[in-house]
C-alpha cells in the first residue's frame, strides 16, 4: 500500500489503566488547513480494529484502537494503551495524564474529495489506516477534555488537575524519558551490523527526493509533528541511507570482512584473553594444579567522518536528472575511500586505527625474489582455524604480479583462478582475494610495509558504527554564489583486537 497520500489529521481521556477513549475528527468544523470530512467518509472504518501509534510513527506502536463509531459531532474511537507489554506505552500514558500529549490524529487515504469554497477540501470517502496520539492535532478541536487523576484516580476537568502532583509526576519520569529518547536517539542512527537495514516507505523517498530539489517537503502528511525544515535540517530516508551503505561495502572490503557493533557511546572496550589456562597430567588421588585465564582489553574510539558537496542552485532547480543518485555515489565514494585508507593504515589520531598501523604486532613472512614460495609460506603459517575463514588483501598491481608468476611457472591452476565476472572475487590458495589500494605493490617503494595480508578479518579488526549517516542541507553559507551544499557526516571507529588471526607478507625491516 502507497503511503504517499497518508494523511493525519485529529479529544480524549485516558485513565491509570491505559484505556483511551476521545473524539479523533470533528464534524461540526473544518480543520488548519480547511478540510472537512464527512460523516459517511468514515462508515468503512466501523467494526475495524487500528494500531495506536504515537505521532504517527510506525516504529512506536503502543496500542489498538477496537472501538470506532461515528457519532453526529464526531468520530469517536476508544482502545486501550498496552501499559502492561510495551515499555513506550506507559511513558505514553504518563505523558497523556501530564498533559504534555493533548490530541488524537487521524491518518487516512483519500479516495474521494472536492475543493471547498476559501480553500481546503470536502472529502467524502477514505480508507483510514491508524490514529496516533499527538502533541499538536491538526484539528483544533481536537483535544484533552478529561483525565483521571494520578494519585486519586478520580475524575477531574482539566483546571482542577494538581499541578504539583504533575510537577512530581514529570520529575519522576524525566529520567526515564531522557534514557529512553537517548536509546531511541542511539538506535536511529545505528548502522545495522550486516548493513540490511529496510528501505524506507515511498512517501519518505519522494520527500527526499523533492528536498535535493527544492528544500522543502511537501509530502502530503497532515501533522504538525513530522517535517524538516527548508534550510538547515537533518534528512535521510532509510532507503537512502542503505544504498550509500551498500556502496561502502563495494569500495571497501574492510566494512565488509571486519566485524561490526553498533553502539551508543563514543568508545568501547573489547575483552581479549591474555593467557588462556592450562593444566597438567595427574596421578589418580593426586594434587590438580590451579590455573586461571587473564584477559585485557582493547579501547576502541569513534571518529567523525565529514564531506561537503557544491552544488549549483540553478541545477537543483533545473535538473532532470536522478539527484539522489548521483549525490549518494558522491557520498558513498568519498566515505568509501577514506574509510578504506582509515580502517587500512590510520594511525589512529583523529581517526581510527588501521589494520596495518603497526605491523609488528603481526606474524608473516619477509617478501623474496620468490613470491610464489613467499604466498604459500604465508598461507600455512596460519592457524588451519583461521585459514578456513581466511581472505586475502593486497593491491591490483600485487595481484597482476602474482598472476604473471603463476603463469611463468606454469602453476596458475594451483595458485590462481580468477572471478567469475559476476562480482565473485578470484581466489588465491582457494581463498577469495580483495583489492586493497592502500597496501604497497609488489616490487614497488614499501610505505606501509606491507604487500599482502592474510587472514580471517572478521577475527582480527573490529568497526564500530556510533552515528550512520546525517545530511544536511545548507542554503545560506553558498548564496551569494548560487551554491547550496549538502553536508553528509558519520561517526565510526576501528582497531585490531586479535593479530593471530592474521599474517602479513612485509617488506624488509617491518
Amino acid at each position: 500500500m502507497s503511503l504517499e497520500r497518508l494523511e493525519c489529521k485529529a479529544s480524549f481521556i485516558a485513565d491509570e489503566a491505559g484505556t483511551v477513549t476521545g473524539k479523533a475528527w470533528d464534524f461540526s468544523s473544518p480543520d488548519r488547513t480547511g478540510d472537512v470530512i464527512e460523516p459517511a467518509a468514515f462508515a468503512g472504518a466501523i467494526g475495524k480494529s487500528l494500531p495506536m501509534l504515537f505521532a504517527h510513527d510506525q516504529a512506536q506502536a503502543v496500542g489498538v484502537w477496537d472501538g470506532i463509531a461515528v457519532d453526529s459531532d464526531g468520530l469517536t474511537v476508544s482502545g486501550k494503551l498496552l501499559v502492561d507489554d510495551v515499555a513506550r506505552a506507559k511513558e505514553v500514558r504518563a505523558l497523556l495524564q501530564a498533559k504534555a500529549v493533548t490530541g488524537l490524529s487521524v491518518g487516512f487515504m483519500t479516495k474521494k474529495a472536492a475543493p471547498r469554497k476559501g480553500g481546503g477540501r470536502t472529502i467524502s470517502d477514505l480508507d483510514l489506516v491508524e490514529v496516533s496520539l499527538v502533541a499538536v492535532p491538526a484539528h483544533d478541536g481536537a483535544r484533552v477534555s478529561t483525565v483521571k487523576d494520578i494519585s486519586s484516580m478520580t475524575t477531574a476537568t482539566a483546571d482542577q488537575i494538581d499541578t504539583k502532583a504533575i510537577d512530581e509526576k514529570l520529575a519522576g519520569i524525566e529520567t526515564k524519558l531522557a534514557a529512553r529518547l537517548d536509546a531511541i536517539e542511539a538506535k536511529a542512527n545505528r548502522l545495522d551490523a550486516d548493513n540490511d537495514n529496510e528501505p524506507g516507505s515511498d512517501v519518505e523517498t519522494k520527500a527526499l527526493n523533492q528536498f535535493l530539489r527544492t528544500g522543502q517537503i511537501d509530502a502530503d502528511v497532515k501533522t504538525l509533528t513530522i517535517g524538516t525544515p527548508s534550510a538547515g535540517g537533518y534528512t535521510v530516508a532509510p532507503e537512502y541511507s542503505t544504498n550509500i551503505l551498500k556502496k561502502l561495502v563495494e569500495y571497501n572490503p574492510l566494512r565488509a570482512l571486519a566485524a561490526k557493533m553498533a553502539i551508543g557511546t563514543t568508545k568501547v572496550y573489547i575483552p581479549t584473553l591474555a593467557t588462556d589456562a592450562s593444566g597438567g597430567w595427574v596421578t589418580e588421588v593426586g594434587p590438580r594444579p590451579a590455573s586461571e585465564p587473564t584477559f585485557d582489553q582493547v579501547e576502541i574510539d569513534v571518529f567523525e567522518h565529514a564531506v561537503t558537496i557544491p552544488v549549483s542552485r540553478q541545477l537543483l532547480e533545473d535538473s532532470f536528472v536522478d539527484l539522489q543518485a548521483f549525490l549518494a555515489a558522491r557520498i558513498a565514494i568519498k566515505f568509501a575511500q577514506a574509510e578504506a585508507q582509515a580502517f587500512m593504515t590510520g594511525d589512529g589520531n583523529g581517526k581510527p586505527t588501521g589494520l596495518v598501523e603497526d605491523p609488528s604486532i603481526f606474524d608473516g613472512v619477509v617478501a623474496s625474489a620468490n613470491i610464489l614460495t613467499d604466498l604459500v609460506d604465508l598461507y600455512y603459517s596460519l592457524p588451519s582455524a583461521y585459514a578456513a575463514r581466511g581472505s586475502w588483501l593486497m593491491t591490483r598491481k600485487t595481484m597482476g604480479a602474482i598472476r604473471k608468476a603463476a603463469d611463468v611457472a606454469d602453476a596458475r591452476e594451483s595458485i590462481w583462478s580468477d572471478g567469475l565476472g559476476n562480482g565473485t572475487p578470484a581466489r588465491l590458495l582457494g581463498a577469495p582475494v580483495y583489492e586493497a589500494p592502500d597496501l604497497d605493490d609488489v616490487g614497488g617503494t614499501p610505505s606501509t610495509g606491507v604487500f599482502a595480508a592474510f587472514g580471517d578479518i572478521a577475527s582480527t579488526y573490529q568497526v564500530v558504527d556510533r552515528v550512520g549517516l546525517e545530511i544536511m542541507r545548507d542554503d545560506y553559507t553558498g548564496a551569494d554564489s548560487g551554491i547550496v551544499k549538502f553536508r553528509a557526516r558519520r561517526r565510526v571507529g576501528g582497531k585490531t583486537v586479535l593479530p593471530e588471526a592474521t599474517v602479513l607478507l612485509k617488506a624488509s625491516g617491518s
